[in-house]
């Protein structure tokens, strides 16, 4: 009999609006997740849908595939009393191949190299941090579970640690755990916020999360490893903004158009650019000479003008829309949403994370605008604030991690899992599930 608590058969996965991550075996900590995955569903039409395979080869499905059917089937227990009302997008006849009546979803690669003539119709799982749809959700956790992680539904013998965005209401958490028990057949579950797991991820308790996503950036107050919710601000002046406000800089040059057949600059030239390292923050009235700069895309070299590679990324710090508020100033109102007595602290242990934070010169400018406009404001609660400001890192025992900084989210569901699937006071197990339902999930925490 395989143990359930075996740190090797511990399944991670982070959820994100834009990226999936997720991993296998937390055994050595410095280990990368396995599994990224853009979080997008892609439905076939019907009649150009893949053949159905049985369930046996769905559950027994190698490590790599990148397409999944959903609706395959898989013995699963009893659904607890009072957990009809969630999303099912799985049968559980086991006897039936394929619920026919479903449809069949693209992810990954699969869902990228598609023919779009034989797609209907494309879906973001998740969107502003939020889930899109529900049924999307399940056939993709199962795709993660099966295809990329090579784990057998039917005899699943891995705990799930579930990394969730912030803010999400207690329904999606019935969900969730709704589909980890009766589509994924878990044993055990656990499902944690992510601004804490940051938190955990970079040795603190206590801080500020500026979480930069790609659609959202969330600003969130972590006070003795609680999550102050009633704090959390968010903006939109992510990573998408970046991107389309540096493809329409771009567009703006005319040099920079002119090397395009029609002129215009496409979306994914602007993405690979934004995410080659050119960009780059500078601090307010540096010098800073207007050059053009090489780039290699489709292994042609095109010129770039190097004021459009500093002026997108400005967009994080400051909005181009006057109507939004500088991030700056949301920082300073979460802090202030806090108890008097925690602002210091808060201030002195910020953890900057997600993929839009891996600009160049971001930290630095950040934390000039910080000192130079938001501190000196805050001097009317002096006995609590402080003028000084210090961004929290990755402790240097994560040699694996080095380079990855922006994942210390991932590195705390590491760190959590060792200890917490471990202990039952933490999880909830599937005897638990059975006899509550899916509201089992609000009565444990970490």
């Amino acid at each position: 009999m395989v143990s359930l608590h075996r740190e090797e058969n511990f399944v991670i996965i982070e959820l994100g609006s834009h990226t999936t991550k997720a991993m296998q075996d937390v055994t050595d900590v410095n280990k990368l997740p396995t599994v990224h995955i853009r979080s997008r569903a892609g439905i076939a039409k019907p009649d150009e849908a893949p053949e159905p395979s049985n369930a046996s080869q769905t559950d027994a499905e190698p490590k790599g595939s990148t397409m999944s059917v959903d609706g395959s089937t898989e013995a699963q227990s009893e659904p607890a009393q009072g957990a009809d009302d969630a999303p099912k997008a799985n049968s559980t006849d086991s006897s039936n191949d394929q619920d026919t009546n479903g449809p069949n979803y693209l992810f990954g690669s699969a869902l990228a190299s598609a023919d779009t003539d034989t797609i209907d119709s494309t879906v973001d799982i998740i969107a502003n941090g939020f889930v899109n749809d529900w049924d999307a959700l399940s056939a993709f956790l199962r795709h993660i579970m099966t295809k990329e992680l090579g784990i057998r539904i039917t005899d699943n013998t891995s705990a799930l640690l579930f990394s969730i965005p912030a803010l999400w209401p207690k329904s999606d958490l019935e969900n969730l755990t709704q589909i980890a028990f009766e589509d994924l057949n878990a044993p055990t579950i656990m499902v944690i916020e992510q601004p804490l797991l940051a938190a955990y991820g970079n040795n603190g308790v206590t801080g500020i999360v500026i979480d930069m996503g790609h659609d959202t950036t969330t600003i969130t107050p972590v006070i003795d490893s609680a999550v102050q919710n009633s704090s959390i601000a968010q903006t939109t002046a992510a990573g998408a903004a970046v991107t389309q406000r540096l493809q329409a800089l771009l567009q703006a040059d005319t040099e920079t158009r002119k090397q395009f057949a029609d002129e215009r600059v496409p979306i994914e030239f602007a993405i690979a650019l934004k995410e080659s390292g050119l960009c780059k923050l500078q601090l307010p009235n540096a010098d800073s000479a207007d050059e053009r700069l090489s780039f290699e895309f489709g292994e042609k070299p095109y010129t770039i003008c190097s004021d459009a590679l500093a002026r997108a990324p400005e967009i994080l710090v400051q909005p181009a829309q006057t109507s939004e508020q500088p991030l700056t100033t949301l920082i300073r109102q979460a802090v202030l949403g806090c108890d008097t007595d925690k602002r210091a602290a808060l201030w002195e242990n910020m953890h900057l994370v997600g993929g839009s934070s891996q600009f160049p010169g971001l930290r630095e400018r950040l934390q000039f605008e910080l000192e130079s406009t938001v501190l000196p404001a805050s001097n009317i609660f002096a006995l609590s604030q402080t003028r000084d400001t210090r961004f929290c890192s990755l402790p240097e025992y994560f040699v694996g991690w080095r380079n990855h900084a922006h994942w210390a989210a991932f590195v705390g569901a590491c760190l959590v899992a060792k200890i917490a699937l471990t202990d039952s006071r933490h999880f909830v197990s599937r005897a638990e599930y059975n006899d509550n339902g899916p509201s089992v999930i609000h009565t444990k925490s970490f």
